[in-house]
């Protein structure tokens, strides 16, 4: 007797395990109170929304209050047509967040066509996951981005794809405490991932504050057709922002249709920001319309201040592998750093290794530590350096320099700019550099590769194990195993040749290379990158 309700305990429970899960691994799980809405093909509106009686229509979720805790789930595999909209009415809280995502096989998939796939305006506390957002095209009609999120705060997204959209594939505008995850942003028009504000003009604040934007790819984002005064085509970009990271993501072959002619796209990049890390990243193959310029790896642009760009690699793009530029924003572009990155056989159309620009006319920029990079060019033109103007505090320290044309852009003069303990190597053996003879001639008369009365330049081949050879994709994976090509060789003449950057100068310069090894590993720092680890 005492077993005969075994069935239907079991039937209970199994509906609690099931609850808000999907039978796929998916996400859905609500870890607050509230009610679990179901949206599926086969559904009705006027149904309760259970997982027996569904919805059937976006429209329905757009009629719906949803409260902290609420969850609602669309059947994977099912396309629904329309725009999914929430407002101020729609919020979760602290502990009750509010979730949108799939049940079932697969992802669902929410067409946008014309207009944008989900719209929020004044939410908080929300996670938008597993979903699949798809637009018309960005030249078939639609006119909007994928997902625009605008004045909310505390909010997941996590594990989208989001494609056909003329703008941008996630537009995120004036929000705080926003973590954006494993986002597959393709075949939009201006970004893959863009962050905006209205600060452009504002001498102090911004209007974001705290965005994580992690494990993402930005990849064939062409450019908006629309947009013909100003770049477009861009992977990931941030502007006016507090307090950010991009890390662990890849922008590939994004800007090659766009239409301007002037400024161009980058692959991941901001400007407008303060207190922003651009960590662990890879893009490469990025393209400009064939006579605008830029079309490079990565930017810190006009305003961007106490910021770093490290760990980075970026290859075969056609613009500067990293570039720094000011275009005469309101505030000053100052106090940032690019260091433990490594740029391979960039600036194909223009810019070189790096590029630093600053308009004539407007803005300031100064104070920027460069160092422990490892710039090589093997292109046809093949500079290191692409620098207009001249700004001050600009330090190049421990970097490796190869080129296989000049050093420096033809045309172009270094001054304020000071080089401390670098290695240049020339691939045709040309020893001139910046309109002098060689090293030491360059040395004497400007006071470059100095410290005290020390002679600190070496030009020569930093034995590098290979090059230009590296085509990694992911950012996961900047490991020792996989970037053995920039790895120096026993008996390099740059191991334990690098100036101890935090002794002599007080820069806090870092625990670790490019690869995680932890510095220094021998008497002294090495130059470059990637740190020699002796073989026990």
């Amino acid at each position: 007797m005492k077993y005969k309700y075994i069935p239907l305990l079991c039937f209970i429970v199994l509906l609690l395990i099931i609850g808000c899960h999907g039978n796929d691994g998916v996400k859905t799980e609500s870890k607050g109170n509230g009610e679990c809405y179901y949206v599926s093909g086969s559904g009705d509106d006027h149904n309760p929304g259970s997982l027996t009686r569904p919805w059937k229509t976006l429209e329905k979720i757009n009629h719906t209050n949803l409260k902290p805790g609420d969850n609602i789930l669309l059947e994977g595999g099912t396309v629904y047509t329309g725009t999914i909209r929430l407002d101020s009415s729609d919020s979760g809280e602290e502990g009750k967040k509010v979730i949108i995502g799939s049940y079932g096989n697969g992802r669902a998939i929410i067409d946008g066509a014309n207009a944008e796939g989900i719209v929020v305006k004044n939410c908080s506390h929300f996670i938008i996951r597993d979903l699949i957002v798809k637009g018309s095209g960005r030249k078939e009609g639609n006119v909007t981005d994928g997902v625009y999120i605008t004045v909310s705060e505390y909010f997941d997204l996590d594990s989208l794809e989001l494609f056909g959209f003329q703008h941008s594939g996630l537009h995120v505008h004036i929000c705080s405490e926003l973590k954006i995850t494993s986002i597959y942003a393709h075949d939009n028009g201006f970004a893959g991932i863009h962050v905006t504000g209205t600060t452009i003009n504002d001498p102090v604040n911004y209007d974001n504050e705290n965005i994580y934007v992690g494990y993402c790819i930005a990849e064939n984002n062409p450019g908006d057709p629309t947009v013909t005064d100003n770049h477009s085509g861009n992977g990931i970009l941030a502007s006016s922002v507090r307090g950010g990271t991009i890390e662990y993501c890849e922008a590939s072959n994004n800007g090659w249709d766009m239409p301007w002619t002037g400024n161009g796209p980058v692959g991941i990049w901001i400007w407008d920001c303060t207190d922003f890390i651009i960590q662990h990243c890879i893009s490469h193959n990025n393209k400009t319309n064939p006579i605008a310029a830029d079309g490079g790896g990565f930017d810190l642009d006009g305003g961007v201040s106490n910021s770093v760009i490290q760990y980075c690699l970026s290859y075969n793009n056609q613009g500067a592998g990293y570039g720094l530029f000011e275009f005469g924003a309101a505030k000053p572009w100052e106090n940032n750093i690019i260091r433990f990155n490594i740029s391979q056989d960039d600036g194909i159309v223009n810019g070189g290794s790096l590029a630093i620009w600053r308009n004539e006319t407007a803005g300031a920029m100064r104070n920027c530590e460069i160092y422990n990079n490892t710039f090589y060019n093997s292109n046809g033109r093949g500079n290191s350096l692409w620098i207009y103007n001249n700004w001050p505090d600009f330090h190049f320290r421990n970097n490796i320099f190869i080129y296989k044309g000049s050093f420096l852009y033809p045309g172009q003069k270094l001054a304020k700019e000071l080089f401390q303990s670098n290695c240049y190597w020339n691939l045709k053996d040309d020893q001139s550099i910046a309109g002098y003879k060689n090293l030491l001639e360059w040395s004497l008369a400007t006071g470059n590769e100095k410290t005290g009365d020390s002679f600190v330049g070496i030009y020569a081949d930093p034995d590098l194990q290979s090059p230009g050879t590296c085509s990694l994709t992911d950012p996961g994976k900047l490991d020792p195993a996989n970037l053995t090509a920039y790895y120096l060789k026993t008996g390099s003449p740059l191991i334990d040749r690098g100036l101890d950057l935090k002794k002599l100068f007080s820069l806090e310069s870092g625990i670790k290379d490019i690869v995680g090894t932890a510095l220094p590993q021998g008497k002294g720092f090495d130059i470059g990158a990637v740190e020699h680890v002796y073989k026990k």
